[in-house]
């Protein structure tokens, strides 16, 4: 937008706005200028753009009421007095996980170790260790990726070192020495898991199979090894191994409850 300001010479006052507007003008024009080198180097890498053109955007962040940042969660973590490192820790259990869940280096697990799923457990580390590994997951899931992802240290519980997987796997191989090969493609849904270490870096706690959402994957809502075998058709016969269902008592206190609230409202109450 050009301005003409030479029909205000006349008047010093008129003179002064247009003068306040061509000064406007001239701004958002190189504003402008500088956007669009800014979009043309978003597109074309190797566009050059001047440094004086790249502004920096700060957003304040915003924080919920209640809200655990990140610099806080990292501020307590420091000031458990752990001794181990938090990412030495996580360190440890990857080193935990590639050993087959310490199964294949039983030192990496306390004496005192337990292993705790919503359902199974709690199991010694012998119990533990006897019933995993006589699964033999590989075998019967040969290209078996449980997509681990998103580790990190808790900042409540000192040692302690959460993670998510969700399992893919097909059973192309026999499962536990008697489940003949289905060809089934195992989805699960994404899991939390964790690990609890003692000072010497070894694990006392395993924690897994706690579905975080029931919907995903065709393992019926179940984690851990319930999900796997539901999902190849070898559900084992009883309620806590089959996806949910409502029972007849919550679903008397839905009708009951329903009808309550009913009454309340016709009565105004």
């Amino acid at each position: 937008m050009s301005c003409r300001v030479r029909a205000c010479h006349a008047m010093s006052a008129p003179v002064r706005a247009c003068q306040r507007h061509v000064s406007a003008c001239s701004s958002r024009s190189a504003r402008n200028m500088s956007l669009s080198r800014l979009s043309t180097a978003a597109s074309s890498p190797d566009a050059p753009v001047a440094a004086e053109e790249v502004t920096q955007v700060k957003e304040t962040p915003f924080v919920l009421k209640g809200e655990l940042t990140n610099e806080d969660a990292a501020g307590m973590v420091a000031s458990n007095g752990f001794p181990i490192a938090p990412d030495m820790l996580i360190l440890q259990a990857k080193k935990v996980l590639a050993a087959n869940n310490g199964c294949d280096d039983p030192d990496l697990l306390a004496d005192d170790f337990k292993f705790v799923a919503p359902v199974v457990g709690p199991l010694s580390k012998k119990e533990f260790t006897n019933a995993f590994a006589s699964f033999k997951i590989d075998d019967a899931f040969p290209d078996i990726n449980a997509n681990f992802h998103n580790f990190w240290v808790d900042p409540f519980e000192p040692g302690r070192v959460w993670y998510v997987t969700r399992a893919t796997a097909t059973h192309t191989g026999t499962l536990a020495g008697a489940i003949p090969p289905t060809g089934i493609r195992v989805d699960s849904p994404p899991q939390a898991n964790s690990m609890t270490f003692n000072v010497d870096g070894q694990c006392t706690q395993l924690t897994v199979g706690y579905v975080l959402d029931k919907q995903l994957g065709n393992t019926g809502g179940l984690g851990g090894v319930f999900g796997i075998l539901y999902a190849i058709g070898y559900g084992l016969p009883f309620p806590e191994a089959q996806p949910w269902e409502k029972s007849w008592q919550y679903a008397l206190f839905q009708q009951t409850s329903g009808f309550a609230t009913a009454v309340r409202k016709t009565l105004g109450l």
